[in-house]
């Protein structure tokens, strides 16, 4: 019975397989909505959007302890992005995990709040515009020219509050992202036992 719960090879390789699927979807999505100064700070919300139905897969075919910390992990190793952002996968992806492991990954429920807690991660390359301009800046030209996005993250350090509106909007859509998984994968989710 306790050896239910530890990760098996075909695990690992499950969690590569979806580790890749998620990527690709966030970072697709996510690297279209950031291509517009218009479109950048709706990023987190558009990926929550779109990821939902993957995440709520995995936890259905992955439903065991660990599991969301090594995507969480795997997806910091590629993204390449202000360090701030890493540390967020790394807290939330442990957050998700605990979250899931309470309701033993079978509560729907906990499930939601758990990819609620997760969709939050990409704030982390947000929250530094508001909190630590000058290093994030400083980040940012050393990866390239941004000079097109110096004013929408200017926006961001001083209009703060939009880092609040930001965060409720990335739960909301992270919501609808996971009921709209719940109703691609019904047939699954009854079959595994998810409520």
């Amino acid at each position: 019975m306790k050896n239910e719960n530890k990760l098996l090879t075909r695990d690992y390789i499950s969690i590569g397989v979806f580790s890749l699927i998620y990527f690709v979807i966030a970072f697709v999505i996510g690297g279209i909505a950031q291509m517009t100064p218009v479109t950048f700070p709706f990023m987190p919300m558009i990926v929550a959007l779109f990821a939902g139905s993957v995440f709520m897969l995995y936890i259905a075919k992955i439903p065991k302890r660990d599991s969301l910390s090594i995507l969480a992990g795997i997806l910091l190793f590629v993204t390449g992005m202000f360090w701030m952002m890493s540390a967020f996968f790394i807290v939330f992806g442990f957050i998700a995990d605990f979250i899931c492991q309470t309701g033993k990954f079978k509560s729907f429920r906990r499930n939601l709040l758990a990819y609620c807690v997760f969709a939050l991660s990409p704030m982390g390359a947000y929250i530094p515009m508001a909190i630590m301009p000058a290093q994030f800046d400083e980040f940012m030209r050393r990866k390239g020219d941004v000079s097109s996005f110096e004013g929408i993250i200017n926006a961001i350090r001083i209009n703060w509050w939009i880092i609040p509106l930001m965060i409720l909007g990335t739960i909301i859509c992270a919501i609808i992202g996971g009921f709209i998984g719940k109703k691609l994968l019904k047939k699954h989710f009854e079959k595994v036992g998810i409520i």
